[in-house]
């Protein structure tokens, strides 16, 4: 039976966020988000604990120590809120750049959030992020995981900005599945059932990420990818990029990301790929980087670690979510648990031959990404090769 709290997860809470406004001081747009995050979720407890969650949720701002006149904004993927881009936004406060992260509308509260949010809505704050930035520096970096890796690329394609300085794409949805195009069907139905807007409903366990899914979000992001393809067949990109894939990637096609960056000529740009496969890529831009960690019992790298750094707070080994690749325990207790990347039927189906005694192995979604400081080291490289070449 479904309780209160989970009837108002699965519900549009209506919210309006504060994007349209391109004037609105960053500060009070951090402060308006978090307002709307403390009236929306039914998950806020004791005063600590709902700090920290509204805290994980909101908007930031990472100020350098010395004044500068680059900047970089943070864009979140779909599911996900600010949090996702904190460990990359540090490694860019101590480059010295002004950092900011964005809240994207319909992520932050709860899932119901998403059922009728559009492409669009994200497509704006972003552009309010841009603006707001631009007041404060010369020259901006996107950097997007996902859903805001596409963002990012949408509005370079668009030109419309001239002060950005390059692309960092994490894990950048650049495809999806072609049944993304039929996500719309279903909600068609919704004037039947409530239940025919969601892919799936299950219990919300993670304080920084949806795990309900409804069919309407999966839509808006297939529409964004092809606008984003309609773009690239008309504009070009301009702007040099740095791009991090996982080839064993089941959330977005890395083969077409691959593709992409081919596509894109700069010399500047450089493509680092998770891989465990003996490709020799010719273009000397990518960077062929280990994806199996065998002394950490790690397989392969998932696409939502690569953002996440080992020392992560919530998705690190030590984290403290109750899923979090909690690798040095498991490895002192002779646990059997392999990490990597699987897709939710997959998941599943390895999970369930655990329980039933099927196999010696249980299989974990990895959190984290154990060549982090690699990642972050090129990043800082790429930025230093653009802002002083």
């Amino acid at each position: 039976m479904m309780n209160r709290h989970d009837y108002t997860r699965f519900q549009d809470p209506c919210i309006k966020y504060p994007i349209d406004d391109l004037e609105l001081p960053f500060d009070s747009y951090i402060a308006t988000c978090q307002q709307i995050i403390q009236q929306n979720r039914v998950d806020l407890t004791n005063n600590k604990e709902s700090e920290r969650i509204i805290s994980a949720n909101s908007p930031f701002e990472l100020q350098p120590e010395a004044t500068t006149k680059s900047g970089a904004l943070l864009i979140h993927g779909l599911f996900d809120c600010p949090f996702i881009m904190r460990d990359i936004g540090t490694q860019l406060q101590s480059e010295g750049l002004l950092v900011r992260s964005i809240l994207l509308p319909g992520h932050g509260t709860v899932p119901g959030g998403l059922l009728h949010v559009t492409y669009q809505d994200w497509i704006q704050a972003v552009h309010y992020g841009i603006h707001s930035l631009s007041k404060e520096v010369d020259k901006i970096f996107l950097v997007g995981f996902s859903t805001g890796a596409s963002l990012a690329l949408y509005h370079a394609l668009q030109n419309t900005f001239p002060n950005i300085a390059g692309l960092i794409l994490l894990a950048p949805a650049i495809q999806i599945s072609p049944l993304g195009c039929m996500a719309n069907l279903p909600s068609k139905l919704s004037r039947f059932s409530d239940r025919f807007n969601w892919l799936h409903q299950v219990t919300e366990d993670d304080y920084t990420r949806y795990q309900s899914v409804t069919f309407n979000s999966a839509y808006q992001v297939y529409l964004l990818t092809q606008e984003i393809k309609k773009l690239s067949d008309n504009h070009f990109l301009r702007h040099p990029i740095f791009v991090s894939i996982s080839a064993d990637d089941k959330t977005v096609s890395s083969k077409a990301t691959l593709q992409h960056f081919r596509q894109h000529t700069l010399k500047e740009s450089r493509l680092l790929v998770y891989t465990n496969q003996p490709d020799s890529f010719h273009d000397t831009r990518i960077i062929k980087r280990p994806a199996a960690y065998p002394e950490l019992n790690i397989q392969n790298i998932s696409h939502v670690a690569i953002p996440n750094a080992p020392s992560n707070p919530h998705y690190g080994k030590q984290g403290d979510y109750e899923f979090a690749s909690h690798v040095d325990d498991n490895l002192q207790t002779g646990s059997k648990n392999i990490y990597g990347t699987l897709n939710n039927t997959v998941y599943d189906l390895m999970n369930m031959l655990y329980r039933a005694g099927l196999t010696n192995h249980q299989y974990l979604r990895l959190t984290f990404n154990p060549d982090f400081d690699f990642l972050a080291q090129s990043i800082r490289q790429f930025i230093k090769k653009i802002l002083y070449p």
